[in-house]
Parts: structure tokens; C-alpha cells; sequence
């Protein structure tokens, strides 16, 4: 038996957000634990694994060249993991005439329930399983299979051969907590917004999401800086920080409590776009794109 054969997940959760928030008071509060818990993890991983994955001192957490080789590994593998279980799940509809839809975030909110409205109204026996991804998976779930239909924010089609259609745009706007001097404007010009640090997703899994918010960035003096954090632990930093995260219109329905977002003056507009493995289009693939193609044509703002 090799290691992982018995890695507890809770263990490499835990890692992960210390390793963002190189502090265990934040991270514990993303993972709405004890710091002694988040602790007491941390140790049975580097117990588990026999290397030491952080440097303590009394004022700081640093990853130690192991800890940082470890997380580099590790987001993929989790994120393919709660993937594997969604599949998992829909695997058994395969071959039944549903349709395997992978979706960023984004298009959960409010383009993929509008779309289902629309098909109940017209009484169409659309039978659909979504299955969540970041750009960077979403195509490569295309390439093997794994979903017929790929729908997101700023995804595009690749060199592999994808088939891509722009669905609709939306703008991007910014969230902040409740108690953020910019919530008590009800929205904000772009250089308001460059006195304080973004929260961007990982480059690394949405390069373009990014590259939106990099160029936008570039644009504003002072250029405000740019930080990488996983979606679970961005909601929690931004409800005790200043730190703003530019999201899409339709998160503004989705947000917990604590957290606002504000239309942006002049802001950027993301696409909505379909992507699909030509070999796998059919007459009823056709029909969900163009249901979406209508559904994405009512995103102008919160609804």
C-alpha cells in the first residue's frame, strides 16, 4: 500500500487553503474550522507524507520547497477529483439521448436555468447533466468525451478542432463586502477600483478569466495587483478585507450574505460561448446551442 492509498481529503483541503492564505486563522475561517483543527491537519498530512510543507515562525507561514511542489500537484488532482464524482454519477445517462453539459461557474447562475425554463415552456423533452469545469478542464473534457457541450465566460475554441459559437455578453462587475467603502456607492467608475487588490481564479485554470482582468488592470494607474485564489476561499477574504473580485452580472443573485456587487461605469463585457467536439453534434446538440444563443440574449445585468 503506497501513501495515498490512504490520504484523507480533508487533510489536502486544508493544505491547500493554508498554502493560499499562508495563514491559519484565514484559512481556517474559509474552511469554517478551528484554527486548532486546521492545525491538527496540517500535521497529520506532514506526519503522513514524512516532509515538512511549512515554515512556522511566530510572524509568518511560508511552503518549504516540498510544500510548494506538493500544492502545485495537488489543486489539479482535487479538482479532478469532484469532477470524477460528477461523472461518475451521470456516467449511466451516457447512451440514453441526454446531453453531458461541462460549464464554468459563470453559466450556473442564471444562462443555464434560463435555458431550462425555456425548454419546460415549449414542452421539449430536453433531458440535460451538467458537470462543473474550469476553462482549462472544460476543453479537455471535450477532446475525450467526457461531455458532448461545453458553455462558459470567455472560453474559446482551441487547435484541437473544437466547434465554438458566441452565445451572448455580459458585463463584469465588481464584488465586495457589505462593509467596503465602494459598497456604499452602488457602483463604481474602473479607476475606483484600482486603489485596491483583485481576486482573480487561478491563471493556471482560467487563463482567460484572467487575462480579462490583467488587461483591465494594465489600463488603471495605480495598476492594482492581481491575486490567484480558488472560488471557495475567495468569498470569505473578500467579507473581511478591501480586496474586490471582478465576476460576471449574474452573480449578483448568487452571492452569501455579506457580499454585494456593483455595476462597473463603462466595464468589461465577457462572451458567453458554446464549445463542441464536431464528431458529437447532432440535431438535438443543435437545439440546446441555439436555446442557449436565447437565453444568453437576456444577460444585461442582475436580474
Amino acid at each position: 500500500m503506497t501513501g495515498i492509498d490512504h490520504l484523507d481529503v480533508r487533510l489536502l483541503r486544508a493544505f491547500l487553503a493554508v498554502a493560499q492564505e499562508r495563514n491559519f486563522t484565514r484559512a481556517a475561517a474559509g474552511l469554517f474550522l478551528s484554527q486548532q483543527a486546521v492545525s491538527s491537519r496540517i500535521r497529520a498530512l506532514e506526519a503522513d507524507l514524512k516532509v515538512q510543507l511549512f515554515a512556522r515562525t511566530t510572524r509568518s507561514v511560508e511552503l518549504t520547497a516540498a510544500g510548494a511542489v506538493f500544492r502545485d500537484h495537488m489543486g489539479p488532482v482535487l479538482a479532478a477529483l469532484d469532477q470524477a464524482y460528477a461523472a461518475a454519477r451521470d456516467a449511466e445517462a451516457a447512451g440514453h439521448g441526454v446531453i453531458r453539459i461541462g460549464h464554468t461557474p459563470s453559466a450556473a447562475c442564471r444562462l443555464l436555468p434560463e435555458a431550462a425554463a425555456l425548454w419546460d415552456q415549449r414542452g421539449q423533452n430536453v433531458q440535460l447533466r451538467n458537470v462543473e469545469h474550469s476553462e482549462k478542464s472544460l476543453r479537455d473534457a471535450l477532446l475525450d468525451g467526457s461531455v458532448e457541450l461545453g458553455v462558459g465566460l470567455t472560453v474559446r475554441g482551441s487547435p484541437q478542432g473544437l466547434g465554438a459559437r458566441v452565445l451572448g455578453r455580459e458585463p463584469l462587475g465588481a464584488v465586495v463586502g457589505e462593509q467596503h467603502p465602494l459598497a456604499r456607492s452602488g457602483r463604481a467608475g474602473p479607476r475606483d477600483l484600482s486603489a485596491w487588490e483583485w481576486l482573480c481564479w487561478p491563471r493556471s485554470e482560467f487563463p482567460a478569466h484572467w487575462t480579462a482582468a490583467d488587461e483591465l488592470a494594465r489600463s488603471l494607474r495605480p495598476v492594482p495587483r492581481l491575486k490567484e485564489v480558488w472560488m471557495s476561499l475567495a468569498y470569505p477574504v473578500l467579507t473581511r478585507s478591501d480586496a474586490v473580485m471582478l465576476q460576471p452580472a449574474s452573480y449578483a443573485d448568487h452571492l452569501p450574505r455579506g457580499l454585494v456587487w456593483l455595476p462597473v461605469e463603462s466595464p468589461a463585457v465577457l462572451e458567453y460561448t458554446a464549445l463542441w467536439n464536431p464528431s458529437a453534434l447532432t440535431p438535438l446538440l443543435e437545439l440546446v446551442v441555439d436555446t442557449l444563443a436565447e437565453s444568453a440574449g437576456h444577460l444585461r445585468g442582475p436580474s
